[in-house]
């Protein structure tokens, strides 16, 4: 492999081709990046770029000794040398510009286009690209527009012909005096130098610009941008560089990075013209690539891609070869790979990741091959270490039942107007009803105190369809529990003794919003403390009333300004009130979408290509209230069937209303409708809530197993044995029992969501838990009720992070196009069953470090002993698991974007935790380390790894498998707490080995 990743490392390369629909090319924009320099003395130009170089945090100025790095290169003109060193380096960059009487002569240019006015400053002696013009000042360049400092006065000179506006005549954008503007504008020759006037607008090849101000001197300066911000994302970095030649120096700021292949800055030294760029060099093919077709399938009634593919046309020589390019689908043609990257932001081409890299692929490969068959073996050849584990437990005592079955049983288990044919009974009475945002409303009094919906009405109800803004279609039981976990979180809601079900909250919500507005329904947190809770005006549960957040005189939303200070902060420095504040304001936010309707996309468009679905009510950019007329003629009879059915208890027409929009959905929404079948098996789904009650269950096994097991280890008299052993079976059952429901709720899921139910962080965490729960039943052995404890207590700490925390949603969402493979089920299963096995390992080096912790005895000791034989037992599948998921994780990634490795933060923290714990899983090697209490605490520390690799990478840096983007967020409580513990666990443990004499 390492032979393999040095092939890769210096013969290989990797880039981008992005081609228009089409357009036809052979170019490869590079991935590495070049300093690329362009020398000429006007009768000769040489060109340098063959040293790639990347720059990182270490190039920055502020690095100290011995981490800062300095590139520096010599570059041979005729019998000149140029010497390249950089300085600084600042990624991200975002300038200004600050006056001094000791910096350079500036000049301000400023360009004037869609995206208003932008200032552009351009150095003395400089060049200046500005919307696809180049400006150069006090540097004569042709082709370029020439600002020239003659006799105190600035000088303009065109490569074309353009237009100047003098702004005097001008206020405010009206023309005051027609007369001095025609005076004051006009048309400025090519290649003719022309006095400057700074009060005029300049229009040059639909570039317009003005230069306001005179020359000044000043320096730019340059600081980093915040990566989190969208305005800064795309931003590119500077590289402070110092040019020398001869007795000259020259220091320049040069703008670029991956991508950029162009030249950022031009000057002269030592009687040369230096032309310098950092970025990307462009390669040749000696075949050329058309794009025939791009496509981009988006989700229904969504703007989130489903997927996108190429139709390609290969042309070599006289032949014509067509291709189809997808995710996860790739073209190899003459030793070239060629993949489906990207697309143009407005969709007119695709952009294609090309890799050349066959040798170092196929030699990695093959070691990857070396290394899974060695660990086939090292688990299932009965001369290995593991098997003499295996071997040492089955000698201490007559093993019992091993469930062996469950192994098989775990690894199965792993705007609109539409002309529609249909119309409601009761359209003909609509014509005469007046069409606005508030007709459904109930007026006042008209209800009485009839608030609650009919129940088997509303299960009706929950089983018509709606289209979510991500545009999957669901139950409306389904999305209903969904927006009141959102806003209450709870599934239901309690009016006295009363239980309202999130369907009738719903309903009720949609012909009387003004009642649910004064019902104590939005959620406060109370780590806002006494001021939020002040503000939002909550009673002692933490609940407020929409009425309690809006000024009743304004209309105003109370925490708007709060809301916009919070929100405007870093992750990292918002308080809990700040969170708090953000979370009260979505809370709200959605209240007033449902009480307005805008969650009620129920009626499909007829004959849509992109299948959407409407409300009979919708916001555009020009009006924030527009009405779909054919979705009002359906919905609208519906509620005034509901308020028929508060007033009489006759549900009749809302129940035959509720038949016309299914029969409706059915026709013309039958391509992306889910089967009877699936809608029912949804709605179980939800009601159940089985992972919930799986938590409760798993926590009451964990306990009840570990005092059982201590029973075992502390009690001396023999007739208890008989019921500790009776009982255990007992626990067992049920303990197989619900890792079987877990099982077949995560098919349910598997079902509904039509991909692998760990493709998220809710679902990687519940699959998780029953993987640790299956590693302590398949390492069941000898009685001890330690290990199955270990495994369920690994369940209620996973579901309970799950269902407690708020940064893991269980909604059923789309998958990202990339992940539409088969590799999602194989590699991420594997990874994550990984997981399982170490947190196994972990509770059983705490349950062994508490047993070293109390009074030694035979028994503790033989505990002890068989712990941490099936806490080795446990680690090494662990690390084969990860090792083998990490690797076909590259393969996956090498069939998606062509590199099977790209020291992603993912893939390094998994590589780092594969070495951490086979470090633990050989301090039986080293001689002064060879004790079980060493390696119960290496065992118990090395969890963190797996912590930081999952957690850590996923909200606090940035790559491939991150969900923050590397914003920083606050790390939670909990880790304070555990390390705390842990650390307690740890000391007192070695103190008291130490103390009785074990041997460390």
């Amino acid at each position: 492999m390492f032979i393999g990743g040095a092939i890769t490392r210096y013969s290989s390369f990797e880039g981008q081709m992005p081609i228009k629909e089409g357009q036809t090319t052979n170019e490869i924009i590079s991935d590495l990046t070049y300093f690329n320099l362009s020398v000429t003395d006007g009768d000769k130009t040489l060109n340098y770029n063959k040293h790639p170089y990347t720059m990182s945090y270490f190039n920055s100025k502020d690095t100290k000794w011995p981490l800062k790095r300095t590139y520096k290169q010599n570059f041979l003109f005729k019998d000149k040398v140029i010497t390249l060193k950089s300085l600084d380096y600042i990624p991200s960059a975002k300038d200004s510009v600050e006056a001094t009487e000791l910096g350079k002569k500036m000049l301000n240019i400023v360009s004037v286009g869609q995206t208003g006015r932008v200032n552009n400053y351009i150095s003395d002696g400089g060049t200046k690209s500005i919307n696809g013009m180049i400006f150069s000042f006090n540097n004569p360049i042709k082709g370029s527009i020439q600002l020239t400092e003659r006799n105190n006065n600035l000088y303009i000179d065109l490569p074309v012909e353009g237009q100047y506006m003098s702004m005097l005549g001008q206020q405010k954008g009206v023309v005051t005096d027609s007369l001095l503007l025609a005076r004051q504008s006009g048309t400025i020759k090519a290649n003719e130098s022309t006095m400057l006037n700074h009060r005029a607008l300049y229009s040059v090849n639909g570039v317009n610009f003005i230069i306001p101000n005179s020359i000044f001197k000043g320096k730019r300066v340059y600081y980093k941008g915040d990566k989190t911000e969208p305005m800064d994302k795309n931003l590119l970095d500077v590289v402070q560089i110092e040019l020398e030649s001869g007795n000259t120096k020259d220091t320049l700021f040069i703008k670029g990075g991956k991508g950029v292949t162009g030249y950022s800055e031009t000057t002269q030294i030592n009687g040369l013209n230096v032309s310098i760029g950092f970025g990307s060099k462009i390669l040749y093919t000696d075949f050329s690539i058309r794009c025939d077709d791009f496509i981009l399938d988006r989700y229904p009634g969504s703007n989130n891609p489903s997927s996108y593919e190429s139709k390609i046309t290969i042309i070599d020589s006289d032949k014509e070869n067509q291709h189809h390019i997808y995710m996860n689908n790739v073209v190899d043609y003459k030793g070239y790979r060629f993949f489906q990257a990207s697309y143009f932001p407005d969709e007119s081409g695709t952009i294609l990741s090309v890799n050349a890299d066959r040798w170092g692929t196929n030699v990695t490969y093959f070691g990857y091959f070396l290394l899974f068959t060695g660990m086939f073996f090292t688990l299932f050849w009965k001369k290995t270490h593991f098997w003499k584990l295996n071997h040492s437990l089955k000698k201490m005592r007559t093993k019992s039942y091993i469930l062996l079955f469950m192994l098989f049983f775990g690894l199965g288990a792993t705007g609109h107007a539409q002309n529609d044919i249909f119309q409601p009974e009761d359209s003909l009475a609509l014509q005469h009803q007046k069409i606005g945002p508030n007709t459904q409303f109930a007026k006042p009094n008209e209800l009485g105190s009839k608030r609650i919906i009919n129940l088997d009405h509303a299960k009706k109800f929950g089983q018509l369809l709606v289209q979510d803004f991500q545009g999957r279609v669901k139950p409306m039981d389904t999305y209903t529990l969904e927006l009141l976990r959102k806003i209450h979180k709870k599934d239901v809601y309690k009016k006295g003794d009363i239980n309202i079900t999130p369907i009738q909250w719903f309903i009720s919500m949609q012909i009387d919003p003004g009642y649910w507005a004064n019902e104590p329904l939005i959620k406060v947190s109370k780590k806002g403390g006494d001021q939020l809770m002040k503000e939002t005006g909550a009673n002692a549960d933490g609940y407020t009333s929409y009425t309690n957040l809006v000024d009743l005189n304004s209309g105003i939303f109370k925490l708007e300004i709060q809301n916009k200070n919070s929100f405007s902060k870093r992750k990292a420095e918002q308080s809990n009130y700040d969170k708090a504040v953000i979370e009260v304001t979505e809370r709200f936010n959605i209240f007033s979408n449902i009480a307005f309707g805008y969650y009620t996309n129920m009626i499909p468009v007829k004959n849509d290509p992109s299948q959407t679905w409407v409300s009979w009510i919708y916001s555009t950019e020009e009006s924030p209230v527009e009405i779909d007329e054919t979705a009002y003629r359906f919905l609208t009879p519906y509620f005034n069937g509901v308020k028929e059915g508060l007033k009489t208890n006759n549900w009749i027409n809302a129940d035959k209303s509720i038949k016309e929009i299914s029969e409706l959905q059915k026709t013309w929404g039958k391509d992306i409708i889910p089967s009877d079948l699936k809608i029912k098996l949804e709605i179980l789904y939800n009601h159940l809530n089985a992972f919930f009650w799986l938590m409760i269950v798993y926590s009451f096994l964990g306990m009840a197993l570990i005092i059982i097991g201590f029973l075992g280890v502390l009690s001396s008299i023999p007739k208890y044995h008989r019921l500790i052993h009776f009982s255990t079976k007992i626990l067992l059952g049920l303990m197989v029992l619900a890792l079987t429901i877990q099982a077949l709720a995560l098919a349910v899921r598997w079902y509904l969501s039509g991909h692998a139910p760990w493709s998220n962080g809710y679902e990687a965490i519940i699959f998780i838990s029953g993987i640790g729960v299956l590693s302590g039943l398949l390492l069941y052995k000898n009685r001890n009720a330690f290990i199955p404890a270990a495994g369920a207590l690994v369940a209620m700490i996973m579901m309970g992070f799950a269902h407690g925390g708020s940064m893991l949603d269980p909604q059923i969402t789309p998958l990202e196009p990339v992940l539409k493979s088969y590799w999602l089920m194989v590699h991420v299963g594997i990874i994550t069953s990984s997981y399982g096995f170490f947190g196994l390992s972990a509770v059983l080096s705490v349950i062994s470090l508490i047993l070293f912790s109390i009074k030694p005895s035979k028994k503790t000791s033989h505990s002890i002993k068989e712990l941490t034989i099936v806490n080795e037992m446990s680690l090494t599948i662990g690390v084969f698991a990860l090792t083998i998921g990490t690797f076909l994780g590259g393969m996956w990634a090498n069939e998606s974007w062509g590199r099977y490795w790209s020291w992603d933060p993912k893939e390094t923290w998994a590589f780092i935790s594969v070495i951490l714990y086979a470090v633990v899983l050989h301090l039986r090697l080293v001689p002064k380390l060879k004790s079980k209490l060493v390696f119960n605490i290496a065992s118990l520390w090395a969890i963190w790894s797996i912590i930081f690799t999952y957690f850590g990478v996923n909200y606090y840096l940035t790559g491939l498998h991150s969900y923050a983007a590397g914003e920083p967020i606050p790390i939670p409580i909990w880790i304070y707490v555990t390390v705390v513990a842990m650390l307690i666990v740890s000391v007192v443990a070695y103190f008291r080995g130490k103390k009785i004499g074990i041997r460390l």
